[in-house]
């Protein structure tokens, strides 16, 4: 079983997506997954997912002992399933608590996705605790791979030492100047993938399945096969 947490500390640059595409792939492949919403008040898991309408508890709801944890969760395939981010904050989400609350459910997946918000202030904290990995999601722009490294750098002084980077948004005719090892050693994460600018995915964002084909969910498959464990190339000229 493995935690992982997707962070950023700059918002647009299409973490929650990255989240949904791993999830769904890993999900397909067999694993149970479990996708947490760690954004407090602004949740968009279950937007991107559709099934908003479906969303009665949350995971601070499981915290208060409002519900059985089992029914704060979002059934969306056999294999995926959603935990909702509560509306407001409460004193008694502590990094603690969040960590006794994704330990509720490790029997029951393989793997725990946390979709930490942008910046590093309390739902990004809040997740560093039940966390063991993180992933690092970065726009090939100068003020987002500064954030990135930012992120990055605060992440392993919170102990975890499992630090991957998704170059994401990536336009070869916009960024063929970008070296991408020079972001790797600005960010000092190991790189797990690119994935690129995508009208396909852009349509997720409002509900839409993202064609199995398409340049984006070929990204994402790539990067759920390295999480895994199989050495799959890294090609530019794949994007």
């Amino acid at each position: 079983m493995s935690t992982i947490m997707v962070a950023s500390a700059k918002g647009g640059v299409g973490k929650s997506t990255l989240c949904v595409g791993l999830g769904k792939i890993f999900a397909e492949k067999g694993h149970k997954t479990l996708l947490v919403d760690m954004d407090i008040g602004v949740r968009s898991l279950d937007l991107l997912l559709n099934v908003a309408e479906k969303t009665v508890y949350n995971w601070g709801d499981v915290i208060l002992n409002n519900c059985d944890p089992s029914k704060a969760l979002i059934g969306i395939t056999p294999n995926l399933s959603l935990l909702p981010a509560p509306l407001f904050l409460s004193e008694e989400y502590t990094a603690e608590s969040v960590k006794k609350l994704v330990e509720c459910y490790k029997d029951k997946f393989e793997f725990i996705i946390l979709d930490a918000p942008a910046g590093v202030e309390s739902g990004f904290k809040l997740s560093l605790k039940a966390s063991e990995k993180c992933i690092i999601v970065s726009t090939p722009d100068p003020v987002s791979i500064r954030a990135a490294s930012s992120a990055a750098s605060l992440v392993r002084k919170n102990g975890i030492n499992d630090v991957r980077l998704v170059l994401n948004r990536f336009n070869k005719k916009q960024h063929k100047s970008l070296c991408v090892d020079d972001v790797v050693d600005s960010v000092t994460a190991r790189f797990l993938g690119i994935v690129p600018e995508s009208n396909d995915i852009a349509l997720t964002a409002i509900g839409e399945e993202l064609p199995y084909d398409s340049k984006g969910n070929m990204a994402y498959l790539r990067i759920t096969k390295r999480l895994l464990g199989e050495n799959v190339p890294f090609r530019i000229k794949n994007i």
